[in-house]
């Protein structure tokens, strides 16, 4: 199948999902009442929930330059911010979060850095990610979870499992990734000296760039380094908890501090979901949060989750946006590097 064709196929099958998704969402609503909770949105709230969100992106880049600083290489912060904001904003108008693919470009192409290990980077910030988020999201269990509503048990005891197996998972994937990163060197002279791998140029290309790509990884050779990397990711979700928190406080929603680190792991799922910018999942993540969880009415669940949703995609994309107006980024050069890294 030729890359245009597929191209187009998977956008027209993204959007179908992302208008179902939609419709499941909020087919039951009233939209008048929706319509006049949006209107009548404290102002005031909205300013803390989109605050949240820059401080996530800004968050991002200081633990991205922690997670780099092994290269031993000045990275230039305003490089960091705009391949970060930028990866962002392509995400939240694609889907199956194409941006992830243009942030290693863009820091490859401005910093220099290979592209391979600039992709380990990333790679290693999803798993601090998960980390993070189960981390909250077993907070929000323990302490919590008392004041979520009868009807949302079963709920709680799907999700509790489903942590509970990414915790043991990552139980076990640590002491593999320790040994590799303090026998690297030894592997890295095995591949150098093993006359089968010479003898193949094909096969000595690969465990070289693998080499290369493992180059992300040094950011834990120190556990100082893994325990700041840690706070820091805790630092980074938890400003995103922010923002799920106060967007409900909006549409004028007095719900408990829980309900962020709640709606923040749904949101998560929601937003794995590949449709354009997370439509249709983050909304009935949020949704699902409130009305399940809470006990909200539709109408207060449909705003809110409309709101959410704007107020974690909107703000990089407006600055992701203004990126492109003043000429710091070029959309063709964006394009080019999603497709041809």
């Amino acid at each position: 199948m030729k890359t245009g064709l597929k191209n187009t196929l998977f956008w027209t099958l993204s959007i179908l999902l992302a208008i179902a998704l939609l419709y499941y969402f909020a087919y039951k609503a009233n939209w008048n009442l929706v319509l006049k909770e949006l209107k009548s949105a404290n102002l005031y709230y909205v300013f803390l929930a989109v605050s949240g969100e820059i401080l996530f992106l800004l968050a991002r880049v200081v633990r991205w330059k922690i997670i780099l600083k092994p290269l031993q290489k000045p990275l230039s912060n305003s490089n960091l911010l705009k391949a970060t904001v930028v990866s962002f904003a392509v995400s939240g108008v694609t889907p199956a979060k194409l941006g992830e693919v243009v942030r290693p470009a863009l820091l490859s192409r401005m910093e220099g850095v290979p592209f391979t290990t600039s992709v380990a980077s990333i790679i290693l910030e999803r798993g601090l990610d998960l980390i993070a988020i189960v981390t909250l999201w077993f907070i929000f269990i323990f302490f919590g979870g008392k004041d979520v509503s009868k009807e949302a048990s079963s709920y709680i005891v799907v999700l509790n499992k489903l942590s509970l197996l990414i915790f043991i998972l990552f139980i076990l994937i640590l002491p593999l990734l320790f040994l590799y990163v303090r026998r690297k060197s030894v592997f890295e002279e095995y591949a150098k000296k093993n006359k089968f791998i010479n003898r193949f140029s094909l096969i000595k290309k690969i465990f070289e760039h693998f080499f290369i790509f493992t180059e992300g990884l040094m950011s834990f050779r120190k556990k100082r380094t893994i325990f700041l990397l840690y706070i820091v990711s805790l630092i980074v979700w938890g400003f995103n908890a922010l923002t799920c928190f106060f967007a409900p406080k909006a549409v004028h929603l007095s719900l408990p501090w829980g309900s962020g680190p709640l709606i923040l792991t749904l949101s998560a799922i929601g937003a794995s979901i590949p449709t354009p910018g997370g439509v249709g999942g983050v909304h009935k993540a949020i949704y699902i949060a409130l009305a399940i969880f809470y006990s909200i009415d539709e109408e207060k669940a449909v705003s809110a989750a409309l709101l959410g949703h704007a107020m974690m995609f909107l703000p990089s994309i407006v600055w992701g946006c203004l990126y492109f107006l003043t000429g710091k980024v070029k959309l063709k050069e964006v394009k080019y590097l999603r497709e041809s890294p």
